[in-house]
């Protein structure tokens, strides 16, 4: 009786044991772990290239909480002391300490309150991430979810969970935020002293920080180095050490380089990433960063109130600086402006690529003479920035001085639909109208670009005419950085960067060549109209440098100027920047180029009237060049005084002679800027022939133009001024309006005259009755101008 009594209590207390390892084990499987530990709550962190810190953004709750970083290990320091201060036997343990919870027990019950919680750091990881209540019942949740952790991860997994999520007061989250905002340094820079301050921060962050309650942080931190010592963790000097070094109370602040980049940054990535790898190299940033903040100085002193600039490694395509204002934090003067992705008016920085266009079309090589004359499309009629006019001037010389007219005729000429259309399949994205909306005065700056396309279209250029986006951050680099689009033969691009090489620099770089250190650099400036944008823009192998400058307002300052305001702001970007030998120059042994023979006058492929040869390189499977146009073969008296014809030539009185022959707009403005002009021997008068193409020409207005005539502020009628142009020097041109005699004018013929509205017709003649007219109409403006 007695032994069956025993055996039923032995298995009623075995059921009761077995039926709670059951439902111990059924709440083990029944309370899951998170299959995502840590919801995506950090703040957005952009780094350089070498991984130092840019610039912190605050996370939605406006926490400093610093993303995991995978392979980064925990410093030795801060690991030894957090283990000793919360979790001596955390190597040991499967999750939960029986003996530390049992002690825990007995203490809570004899002080009648919840004095220990025995939690593990297993079991705080899991605190940290369901922020629960300090419950029984969230006890028992933790202690099971601890043990299916530890399972699942290994220690070091389990060690970095809680030192990446843990509070460490106000809103710090993690230990590198903490160690960069209370000690500003990174964690592997920890003394032991700051290795024991943020082992025993989490354990009560909103109590104490080196800001709140600082003593009671010394005597805990003090503590725990004692416990150090005991341990043989330390020796008795860093222990004595760390009990003298003194407890900052400050917050330190976050490195603040290069915001308008790393808000960019944050914008485009930030929902892909947290950490974000730059292209950015901190020690040029910082750099160019106080060099423009230096030059802008200056700059203020001529009313010109903002710059920007960026830095772009050309082969790479990797975007090394960037600086969207001169000062992110001037308000006055709109810092937080980025002006490197702010559309402006291109001004003439766009040129270049016209011109390797062209050459690359068969249309022109550096030699090549474009008109440089009066001329009209339509309504619109451009001039030069000095308001003269060359005649003709060679294509290099055009580009060089950056004439607008022979731009604009080579913009006609080369097509300006197949002009648009390159910009934007070169990558520049800030075109959004049709091309004919833009007209010819998008080589001019009718169009707006902002420094970032500026910037690519010249990393293009020194690529020898291969395209692709600029590089920003390291987790947009899927695919070789050298892939891209040919839109540009090599050779042209080439000769077009040999041309912009011989731009004279501003100041003293003027004698750069003199100098051993002295680099070239193909750059190009440019000035929008009004004088409301400075550009300036370089490139060699190694660096592209795009710079600008002026008013973020858009209020124009005529002492805004490209080659004044921007170029020397890019040499000294130049200056600085660190430059190898191998990428000095491009190298043309790489390129394929042709021989041509061309003329030695006027640079087009030489023909058979051409006396004067020269051979030259021309692009590799570019276009043939057009034949000279300016030279004809004619025949004289053997004196040369006269020209003659098979109408009015005498037998053996006549000779062949090869001359060089311009139109008479052309003319007229090389003999005005002091050329001398070979002159075509007048045709014998008695010639029964018309003789040769009329040398009298109206250069102004064209055929049926409408001419807008507007008032002064006074509402008088200002008058209308036509220009005329002749071959031949010291001709007297005889001026009729509407068949009414109205003047003569010798060597400069040009006229002005007071119009009724309505159509009218313009007759010139000249003292051998060449002569040419035209029709043209007059209104009148109703407003002031």
């Amino acid at each position: 009786m007695v032994y069956n009594s025993i055996v039923n209590k032995f298995f009623r207390k075995k059921k009761k044991i077995l039926i709670s390892i059951f439902l111990l084990i059924l709440l083990y499987f029944l309370i899951p772990l998170p299959e995502s530990f840590f919801e995506d709550e950090y703040s957005t962190i952009v780094v350089d290239e070498n991984e130092e810190l840019l610039r912190v953004f605050l996370n939605k709750d406006q926490q400093w909480y610093f993303p995991p970083e995978k392979g980064r290990k925990i410093p030795e320091k801060l690991k030894t002391s957090i283990i000793n201060f919360e979790d001596r036997y955390f190597y040991y343990h499967p999750g939960i300490n029986p003996f530390s919870i049992t002690r825990a027990i007995f203490q809570n019950i004899f002080s009648g309150k919840i004095k220990s919680g025995a939690s593990t750091i297993s079991m705080q990881v899991i605190r940290i991430h369901g922020k629960r209540r300090r419950t029984f019942w969230n006890k028992i949740i933790e202690i099971l979810q601890a043990v299916k952790l530890e399972i699942k991860y290994s220690k070091e997994d389990i060690l970095k969970m809680y030192i990446n999520h843990a509070p460490y007061g106000g809103n710090i989250i993690g230990y590198r935020a903490a160690s960069l905002k209370y000690f500003g340094k990174p964690p592997d820079s920890l003394t032991w002293n700051e290795a024991a301050i943020l082992a025993v921060l989490p354990n009560s962050p909103g109590l104490i920080s080196p800001v709140i309650n600082k003593k009671k942080l010394i005597r805990k931190k003090n503590q725990l180095l004692k416990t150090l010592l005991k341990r043989n963790k330390i020796n008795r000097s860093v222990f004595e050490a760390g009990i003298s070094e003194p407890v900052s109370g400050k917050i330190k602040k976050f490195p603040m380089v290069a915001p308008h980049f790393s808000e960019t940054i944050k914008q485009n990535y930030g929902n892909r990433f947290k950490l974000i790898r730059s292209t950015i190299i901190k020690k040029h940033q910082v750099r160019m960063e106080n060099l423009l903040n230096d030059h802008q100085k200056y700059l203020k002193t001529l009313g010109i109130t903002n710059s920007a600039m960026i830095v772009v490694e050309t082969e790479t395509g990797k975007v090394r600086a960037y600086c969207g204002s001169h000062d992110f934090f001037d308000e006055i003067n709109n810092g937080q402006v980025d002006g490197v992705f702010a559309k402006r008016s291109s001004g003439s920085v766009l040129k270049p690529f016209l011109y390797a266009l062209s050459i690359d079309e068969g249309l022109i090589l550096e030699k090549t003479l474009i008109k440089d004359v009066p001329s009209y499309f339509g309504s619109f009629s451009p001039s030069n920035a000095d308001k003269n006019f060359n005649g003709v001037v060679s294509a290099k010389e055009a580009l060089i001085r950056s004439l607008n007219v022979p731009a604009v005729r080579l913009l006609n000429y080369y097509g300006l639909h197949k002009f648009f259309f390159f910009l934007k399949s070169a990558g520049v994205s800030t075109l959004f109208r049709a091309p004919d909306e833009y007209g010819l005065t998008l080589i001019l700056g009718g169009a707006e670009i902002s420094l970032f396309d500026l910037a690519k279209l010249y990393t293009g250029l020194g690529n020898l005419g291969v395209f692709r986006p600029l590089k920003m951050v390291y987790e947009d680099l899927p695919v070789p950085v050298k892939t891209g689009t040919r839109l540009l033969n090599p050779g042209a691009s080439y000769l077009t960067l040999e041309i912009l090489k011989e731009l004279k620099r501003p100041g003293s770089e003027f004698y750069w060549e003199q100098y051993q250190s002295g680099y070239p650099f193909a750059w190009k400036t440019g000035t929008s109209y009004g004088q409301r944008d400075a550009w300036a823009v370089g490139v060699n192998p190694q660096w592209t440098i795009a710079v600008w400058a002026g008013n973020f307002n858009g209020e124009g300052n005529r002492n805004i100027s490209g080659a004044s305001c921007a170029a020397p702001i890019m040499f000294d970007v130049l200056n600085y920047l660190p430059k190898e030998e191998k990428l000095r120059w491009f190298r043309k042994e790489n390129i394929s180029f042709k021989k041509i023979n061309i003329c030695a006058d006027t640079g087009y492929q030489a023909g058979p009237d051409c006396e004067r040869v020269l051979t030259v390189d021309s692009p590799d499977n570019s276009k043939v060049l057009r034949i000279c146009p300016y030279h004809k073969t004619i025949f004289t008296t053997l004196d040369g005084k006269t020209r003659v014809c098979s109408l009015c030539w005498e037998k053996n009185n006549y000779k062949k002679v090869k001359k060089l022959y311009f139109t008479p707009d052309v003319i007229q403005f090389l003999r005005e800027r002091g050329d001398i002009i070979p002159q075509l021997p007048p045709h014998n008068k008695d010639c029964s022939s018309t003789g040769d193409s009329n040398p009298l020409k109206i250069v102004y207005p064209v055929p049926n133009a409408k001419l807008w005539i507007p008032r002064e502020f006074n509402r008088e009628l200002q008058n209308a001024t036509f220009t005329v142009a002749h071959r031949v020097k010291g001709r007297e041109i005889f001026w009729y309006i509407d068949d009414v005699f109205r003047g003569v004018t010798k060597e400069r013929h040009k006229m002005i005259f007071e119009l009724n509205e309505g159509w009218h017709k313009l007759l010139v003649v000249d003292e051998e009755g060449n002569r040419d007219s035209k029709r043209f109409y007059v209104l009148f403006t109703s407003g002031h101008r």
